[in-house]
Parts: C-alpha cells; sequence; structure tokens
C-alpha cells in the first residue's frame, strides 16, 4: 500500500519548551488514523503541521513523496475540518460548498459536477438551500466536510470534529463518517480524545502522550494489548498489578468472582466488594483487596449474575493468557 503522509523526525519547539519530541510516522493512502491522547499531549499542534499552519522545528513532511515544509496550507493538497465548522453564515448549504471551488476558478459545469457528487455522500440534497442556522449541528458538520472533500483533497484532517455534538448524536455521525471515508476512499486525519469515537472509526490509532507516540495500532491490538502503562490505563478500563519493577494489564471483564472460601492459587486474591455500579446488561464491582493497597474493577454480565452484594468478601481471578506484561 502507497505511503501518503510521512513525518521523518518532526520537532515542534514553543518558547524553548519541546512540545513534540523527535517523531516519526508513516500514513497509508485509504488509511483513517486517530491521533489520541489527552488535552495538550501535542496531538492538535501535530495536525497543524501537516497541515501547514504550524511549522516545524526540525524534520520534514511529505505528501506522496513530496516535501511540505515550504509549501504553505492553502497549496497543500488537503483540506482541515474543525471543531467550529467556520461555516459562512450569510451563505446557503450549496454556496459554503462551492466556496472554494469558485476561489480556485474551477469551470462552472465542473463545479455543479462536484457539488451534486458531494451533496449525495453526505445526504444534503435536501438540505442545500438552508442557511447554517438553520441546520443541526449534525447537518452543518456534513455541510462542512462536504465543503472539504469538494475539492477531492488527497488527505483530510480533523480536528475534533464531533467534539460540540451531543452524545446520541456523536454516535450516528460516527458512523456515517467512517462509512463516508471508506466510501471516497481519501485518506483521513482525526484528532480526538474521546477514546470510545477512536476505537470505533479508525483504522489505525496512534495513542499520544507528551508529544510521543506511546503505541500506533489497530484499536483491537490497542484495547487487548497494549504496550506502556500509559496506553494501558488511557484506553478502556484496566487494573495493574505490580510485582517488583514490573506490571501487569488485566481488563475488567477478565477477572473472574468466585466465593471466598475457593482454593486459592498465584492467580487468586481474597477481597470485598466495596460498591456496585448497576449498567444495565452488566454491573461494575469494586473489589478492596486484603493482601494489597488496592480496588480491583470487575464486570459481571447480567447473563452471568451470581447475586453478589456490596459487603459480599470474595475471592477473585483471572486466567495467565489475560494478562499483559506493560513496559
Amino acid at each position: 500500500m502507497k505511503t501518503m503522509i510521512n513525518l521523518e523526525s518532526i520537532e515542534k519547539h514553543f518558547s524553548g519548551s519541546v512540545v513534540v519530541p523527535p517523531l516519526s510516522l508513516s500514513i497509508q493512502e485509504g488509511e483513517f488514523l486517530t491521533l489520541l491522547g489527552p488535552s495538550g499531549c501535542g496531538k492538535t499542534t501535530l495536525l497543524r503541521m501537516i497541515a501547514g499552519f504550524e511549522q516545524p522545528t526540525a524534520g520534514e513532511i511529505y505528501l506522496d513523496g513530496k516535501a511540505l515544509t515550504s509549501i504553505p496550507p492553502y497549496q497543500r493538497d488537503m483540506n482541515m475540518v474543525f471543531q467550529q465548522y467556520a461555516l459562512f453564515p450569510h451563505m446557503n448549504v450549496e454556496q459554503n460548498i462551492l466556496f472554494g471551488l469558485k476561489m480556485k476558478k474551477v469551470e462552472a459545469a465542473e463545479q455543479q459536477r462536484r457539488l451534486e457528487e458531494v451533496l449525495q455522500y453526505t445526504q444534503l440534497v435536501e438540505l442545500r438551500k438552508r442557511t447554517p442556522k438553520q441546520l443541526s449541528g449534525g447537518q452543518q458538520q456534513r455541510v462542512a466536510i462536504a465543503r472539504a472533500i469538494v475539492n477531492n483533497p488527497k488527505v483530510l484532517l480533523l480536528d475534533e470534529p464531533l467534539g460540540a455534538l451531543d452524545y446520541q448524536l456523536r454516535k450516528s455521525l460516527q458512523l456515517e463518517l467512517k462509512n463516508l471515508q471508506k466510501n471516497l476512499g481519501i485518506t483521513f486525519i482525526y484528532v480526538t480524545h474521546d477514546q470510545e469515537e477512536a476505537m470505533a472509526m479508525s483504522d489505525r490509532i496512534a495513542v499520544m502522550n507528551k508529544g510521543r507516540i506511546e503505541q500506533i495500532a489497530t484499536p483491537a491490538e490497542i484495547y487487548n494489548h497494549p504496550k506502556t502503562l500509559f496506553v494501558a490505563t488511557f484506553i478502556g478500563e484496566n487494573n495493574i498489578f505490580r510485582s517488583g519493577d514490573a506490571s501487569i494489564a488485566v481488563r475488567p471483564e477478565k477477572i473472574k468472582i468466585y466465593p471466598k472460601d475457593s482454593e486459592l492459587d498465584k492467580h487468586r486474591k481474597n477481597g470485598t466488594i466495596t460498591d456496585m455500579v448497576f449498567l444495565g446488561n452488566m454491573s461494575k464491582l469494586f473489589i478492596r483487596l486484603e493482601s494489597e493497597e488496592m480496588t480491583v474493577l470487575a464486570h459481571e454480565y447480567a447473563t452471568e449474575s451470581r447475586g453478589w452484594q456490596a459487603g459480599d468478601q470474595v475471592a477473585i481471578g483471572w486466567s495467565q493468557a489475560d494478562e499483559v506484561m506493560l513496559t
């Protein structure tokens, strides 16, 4: 598969502080890659360097083999969608989408062909004459994406575009956006701090921490085989057991709960259920261990419920195959 974006030893310093230490990354053509991490980890700075809104302190960025560092943002074959969609309030949907093509003086017939195509892709045909104030947040987001893809960019950069939407709308638009990306075949680079969003949409996730990529892999690999303590604790819920210098992660759904009288082995520990949280199809059980100062989280699904109550003394255990060694 062809490499679309290549970052070679990119660095970014602000006022003498290193925000992004030397970082290299390759992104494939047609890939949906998510930069995931907490606020201030450098993910938006990295995206802005790719877009050309920030200049790297050192290193080089390549788009389809072409060096970009000296090329201004408007000449890079990529577009960006922001959290605030920046639609022109006095223009209707059609006019907003066509704005970039008019600035580039694309022929009128070609403008119309591309407009009809993206209106179909983004399901905006019936909304084409509405102004932004007549649209919902989700519809405005689709207009912003349509305006970006009508230029046929090689790469679409998205900086938390769903962040301002309510939970239910965000969920439905995640699926829409993923399907749109697959249909278009455009390389998407997506920034978010929402782990669930990243897991649902991405081909690969680059988990960032303090400007560094801690791990880059598929969502399944990131979840099931985190490489570092940061990744294990940032992605989903995890139990971290320490033994000397070693740290072992065990996901809550892998923790089994037994009566306290059960025979104990190296993977079993005694404790007391201190709290329970009911979530419909499952409950979260918090178990305070007797042998060490920690609370273990276990998931108990409704179909497996054994009627545990807060205050019950129990034993917990797990399979050695479910342990993940961390670095």
